[in-house]
């Protein structure tokens, strides 16, 4: 009941509850160029490399070839490539898959294919084309496609490519750039490879092209739906100064306008032609490229069960600076915040399994797990006399007895009477917890110590820890070791010799976790946290 207690008050204290820091795995690696990263359903991944090649990961972690189309695939260029796969919500019956790639043209071309009657191996002779989309630059050619909760295909597509959409291509409604598509795959029109669903928003408007769902991208690099709620979550990719998150709720008809090029972010950028900025819909996260930051990698809400803390949050990327960030619904506002710097350059894209568990890929080969690294983080201190000592770290808050001590929000702190003490703080990786608390005798200042220093190492320890005592007179000293409950392990009663005494103790039997060391004397007691790692 205590913890709990201490615990909402440090929460209602800092406000932190929100806040989550992310840490990564090692999953996979040995891979070419990986950009995307998709499930069909069951337990293996399939990994797409940019060269053409589709790999799949099996749960044992071995690795085959499952879609060799290197020959009309374009890779050249850095954003040229096969770029995307979407499995078909009935894949398990069917068998068809779906892969955008730049073909030797240059254009975007939209497949489909079927899984052969090996099930980790498709047909590379099944190809049927889907659609064909211009291309007028090598960049931009966006790349993404996936199937919405309502069963049709989504396409994601850049602005054609060159700098600053010369050509406007993002606002022009006859044009398929700088647009979401939105088709109907599994209700083609006779002599037709698809058909456009009949709620498509521009579907009776001559102006506008039937296949959009939105306008107003850049670039739209990896976007996902909301595996809960069906909403649809776009990372954006900017031109100079702002890298965007784009949102649209499921029970959105369509027909967003993002604002590119009229706008960059929530900045304007070349608004010449262009409505004021309320006729377009706002970024609901954005950031600079101040940092060493450059382009955004969108990724997905999490709604794995391995992290609950997680639930609900959005988790992106930078592809330059390796920056994460989580963003979220917080009581009608959205809240962004950094998760994890790794400082490592090339992060393309994230993938989830059939359990909704996230991934996040790097160009170099290596795919990772996220996951919360602030799971049950509770804060450690160090008492020596009468000073209390925290680790490295900020935001903290000093308890006595489950009550906040106003103004002890430094990292070390005198006692000043007996108790049971307790720590808030946030750690170095951002983690926000509260210590065990710990019962502390007061020893006035003035009183004499014969010991005049202690220390305990190693510290944390898995197998032996060694106790050096320094005492300016010979005595008797009891020493025992209580765990996190305060439950006595074992109590030693020793001669201590004046000079330094050196003990050693095997801690190897005791279960991992928090226990406290108290050195007592007729005069003085100390304690002193271990931690069995």
């Amino acid at each position: 009941m205590r913890i709990a207690l201490l615990l909402l008050l440090f929460f209602v204290q800092f406000q932190f509850q929100s806040q989550v820091a992310l840490d990564l795995e090692l999953f996979a690696s040995g891979f070419d160029g990986p950009v995307a990263l998709e499930n069909a359903g069951d337990d293996r991944m399939f990994v797409v490399e940019q060269d053409g090649v589709i790999r799949v990961r099996q749960s044992d972690g071995t690795v085959s070839t499952f879609l060799d189309i290197q020959v009309p695939v374009n890779s050249n260029g850095n954003e040229r490539g096969l770029l995307g796969l979407a499995f078909h919500p009935d894949y398990e019956n069917n068998g068809y898959f779906f892969v955008n790639y730049t073909r030797s043209g240059g254009n975007s071309r939209i497949s489909r294919f079927s899984v052969s009657a090996d099930p980790d191996a498709a047909d590379v002779t099944s190809e049927v084309i889907i659609m064909e989309i211009f291309q007028p630059y090598s960049n931009h050619n966006g790349g993404d496609i996936q199937f919405g909760p309502d069963g049709y295909l989504y396409i994601g597509m850049g602005d054609g490519g060159s700098a600053e959409d010369p050509d406007n291509y993002g606002q022009n409604t006859q044009s398929f750039l700088g647009k979401m598509l939105r088709i109907d795959i599994d209700n083609a029109v006779p002599g037709e490879t698809y058909s456009i669903p009949a709620d498509n928003p521009f579907i009776n408007d001559d102006n506008v092209l039937d296949e959009i769902w939105a306008l107003g991208l850049r670039n739209p690099w990896r976007y996902s739906f909301d595996a809960m709620t069906g909403d649809l979550w776009i990372g954006d990719v900017g031109q100079y100064d702002w890298e965007e998150i784009s949102f649209q709720a499921s029970t959105s008809p369509g027909g967003e306008n993002y604002g590119w090029r009229c706008y960059e972010g929530n900045h304007p950028f070349n608004t010449s032609g262009c409505g004021p900025m309320s006729d377009y819909v706002d970024a609901i996260a954005e950031y600079s490229h101040s940092g060493g930051n450059c382009s955004v990698t969108g990724g997905f809400v999490y709604r794995g069960s391995l992290e609950p803390t997680l639930d609900g949050h959005y988790i992106f990327v930078d592809y330059c600076s390796g920056n994460f960030w989580t963003t979220f619904d917080n009581a009608g506002t959205w809240e962004t915040n950094m998760a994890l710097q790794t400082g490592e350059f090339g992060w393309s894209t994230f993938g989830v399994d059939m359990n909704n568990e996230m991934y996040v890929v790097n160009q170099n080969g290596n795919i990772f797990r996220i996951f919360d690294a602030c799971v049950d983080y509770q804060p450690n201190f160090s008492v020596n006399g009468d000073i209390l000592t925290a680790p490295d770290g900020s935001d903290y808050q000093w308890y006595l007895n489950g009550q906040i001590i106003p103004g002890a929000t430094d990292q070390t702190y005198n006692i000043l009477e007996s108790g049971e003490y307790s720590l808030g703080m946030t750690s170095e990786q951002g983690c926000t917890g509260i210590s065990q608390p710990l019962s502390v005798v007061y020893t006035s200042v003035g009183a004499i110590q014969l010991l005049t220093a202690i220390n305990l190492f190693p510290n944390p320890t898995s197998e032996i820890v060694n106790l050096n005592i320094e005492s300016v007179e010979q005595g008797e000293a009891i020493i025992e070791l209580r765990d996190a409950l305060g439950k006595l392990i074992w109590s030693d009663r020793r001669i201590i010799q004046t000079g330094m005494n050196s003990l050693e103790y095997i801690v190897r039997e005791l279960e991992t976790g928090f226990y406290v060391l108290t050195i007592s004397t007729e005069k003085e007691r100390h304690r002193i946290s271990l931690i069995r790692d």
